[in-house]
């Protein structure tokens, strides 16, 4: 995820935690494949969904479960 208000340069004391949280929200929301992080994954993203959302189940399968 790439959030241009969480870089050093774009970063502004008045920020407040809400609106960071609503940008990742949005993000998450509405991702922007063409502004990540990890290109591999922006690229199976683009032109694999189903192979990306399956892999996304696995991760949230392995690493975001309750403990």
């Amino acid at each position: 995820m790439c959030l241009g208000m969480l870089r050093a340069d774009e970063w502004k004391p008045p920020n407040k935690i809400k609106d960071v949280l609503a940008l990742v929200r949005a993000t998450l929301e509405a991702p922007q494949p063409d502004d990540a992080v990890e290109a591999s994954a922006a690229d199976e993203f683009k032109n694999n969904r189903p192979a990306f959302d399956k892999k996304a189940r696995e991760w949230v399968a392995q690493y975001a479960q309750a403990s």
